[in-house]
């Protein structure tokens, strides 16, 4: 059985080759635009940002009570993670949703490459340092889920327009039934990930914010 999985896995990668290349470029292109997005900040928007940061790394460094317990944090990340996913999933379901996911997939990509940019522009190997605990731990999760659903639904779009030509070649209600199981699979990925950004990120984050104490 693991067998058949693998090679059934194995065929789907090679069959989707080219899409998830450039999904991945895609994603990669929103991080790169993002960063590239925090020289156009002006003087004003960086102090706010600036000041806002201080005033977060202080709670940190000092365990204020910032107002947002574990659980709230915890369900706000496994929320937002598990509504991309279905609607990454509903997008799939329907043709014209192919560029609502494009777009969704380069949003993610330009608000991590922002976040990354700014904490590296301001605070260079500190905050180098500090966006690699506060990004990477969850969306080691996150994106990979991300990437997969958005792939999935895209593909499952093609199989629609391919099935109205040769209706009799594709069996479109398995085809479903396997790329709803995707989606599934995927949303147990994000609840993990949220699970991370709920317990794990801010133990990371807080173990360097004393690098930001005298910033």
């Amino acid at each position: 059985m693991l067998s058949s999985l693998r090679q059934n896995a194995i065929a789907y990668f090679r069959v989707n080759l080219v899409l998830y290349f450039f999904i991945i470029m895609l994603f990669l292109i929103g991080v790169v635009l993002g960063a590239l997005a925090v020289k156009t900040l002006g003087e004003e928007q960086k102090a706010e940002l600036i000041t806002y940061l201080k005033v977060f790394f202080q709670g940190l460094q000092n365990n204020q009570d910032t107002g947002v317990t574990t659980g709230s944090l915890i369900r706000q990340a496994i929320y937002n993670n598990i509504k991309a996913v279905i609607l990454i999933w509903l997008l799939g379901l329907t043709v014209i949703g192919v560029p609502v996911i494009l777009f969704v997939v380069f949003t993610r990509g330009f608000v991590i490459g922002f976040t990354v940019g700014f904490l590296v522009n301001e605070y260079v190997l500190r905050g180098v340092l500090f966006a690699a605990v506060a990004v990477i731990p969850h969306n080691i999760f996150i994106i990979p889920a991300l990437i997969i659903t958005s792939v999935s639904g895209i593909s499952f779009s093609l199989l629609i327009v391919k099935h109205k030509l040769r209706p009799h070649r594709i069996n479109l209600s398995y085809e479903c039934m396997a790329y709803t199981s995707m989606a599934v699979l995927m949303l147990g990925v994000v609840i993990v990930g949220g699970l991370v950004e709920g317990y794990v990120t801010p133990v990371f984050m807080k173990t360097v914010t004393a690098l930001f104490a005298q910033g």
